[in-house]
């Protein structure tokens, strides 16, 4: 019985057009039949890695981040870097509401993991495993904001909220139009999450200040990306002196659970909303809050608080992180 060939997705293969590297793909394999020893195959083309592999190392600066057959790597990722890095996903932060029910996204869904209750996960959803529904029979709602014709899908992007969904559908849908969006239990991989923290992404206004919710957040772009500058145009440059486009640009704004205030005060918060979860933790209660803006934050708080109680979520300009982060 031959050795399997390992795949080590590492470096950049480089630019070989496409006919060249498909024959070179078939020389390969017909060489490793032949031979029967085992192929270590250097590749940083996820396609080649899943269709030419009988065992992949995804590797990530250095280190190995999993090692498994194409279908584990791509059903079973073991953390967000190889769910990202193998394959097109939707990628969440959320919390376990109960046994096997998890919130993420906007909604709370059933899932095949049995987590405990109050882990902070990644949820991991691959586009394929979305349907679309009627609004009413969809477990998230939300409106379409691009189609694009594939072929043999269509790629659909929902927005839900201040959420993403991307969906590979053999549906077609209309911009515009408002649908559901569900997702079977064992169409969503649970991963205990690196760590807790709430993200969220800020407007960028004329100014180039940064908003949320219609509140300014104080403090500029120029602070956040090294080196920018406005020029007396009114344009952004970096370092170098480049334009930055504003519709390819994003501020991801970061900030910890301990670091959130609740108060009932609904003008005194960044954000406002109700608690849908709480689960005591022993020195703290975690709390689930479903915001407006249909975003969920987690927020640890001494004091009890009750469920559907409405509340406003002061955070500090101290205690945010802000990184810049281009759309692809």
């Amino acid at each position: 019985m031959n050795e399997p060939e390992i795949l080590l997705l590492d470096e950049p293969l480089g630019a070989l057009d496409l006919k060249m590297r498909q024959e070179m793909q078939y020389e390969l394999k017909d060489m490793h039949d032949k031979l029967g020893i085992t192929f270590i195959y250097v590749t940083h083309d996820q396609e080649e890695a899943l269709t030419m592999s009988d065992k992949i190392v995804v590797m990530n600066e250095g280190k190995v981040q999993q090692i498994g057959t194409p279908e584990d790597i791509y059903n079973e990722p073991i953390n967000a870097f190889v769910a990202d890095f193998i394959g097109e996903s939707n990628i969440f932060n959320g919390i376990m509401t109960g046994k096997r029910r998890v919130r993420f996204g906007g909604g709370e869904f059933d899932c095949v993991d049995d987590v405990a209750e109050g882990t902070h996960i990644t949820a991991v959803v691959r586009p394929e495993d979305i349907e679309i529904t009627a609004p009413e029979k969809g477990i998230v709602q939300g409106t379409v904001t691009n189609v694009i014709f594939k072929g043999i899908h269509y790629e659909i992007t929902v927005t839900a909220g201040k959420y993403e969904y991307e969906i590979q559908s053999t549906k077609n849908a209309s911009v515009g139009s408002r649908v559901g969006l569900f997702v079977e239990p064992d169409g969503i991989h649970v991963m205990i999450a690196e760590d807790h923290t709430n993200v969220f992404y800020a407007d960028i206004n004329r100014d180039f200040r940064l908003e949320y919710n219609g509140q300014k957040i104080e403090t500029s772009v120029t602070k956040i990306i090294t080196g920018s500058r406005r020029l007396e145009d009114g344009s952004l440059v970096d370092a170098q002196g480049d334009v930055i486009d504003l519709n390819r640009t994003r501020i991801r704004v970061e900030i910890q659970p301990e670091d959130i205030e609740m108060t009932d005060e609904q003008d005194a918060g960044l954000v406002q909303g109700n608690i849908s979860n709480l689960i005591y933790q022993g020195d703290h209660y975690s709390y689930v809050i479903q915001t407006d803006l249909e975003q969920d934050f987690v927020v640890y708080d001494e004091d009890l608080w009750n469920m559907g109680d409405r509340v406003s979520l002061i955070m500090p300009l101290d205690k945010m992180k802000f990184v810049y982060d281009r759309k692809k």
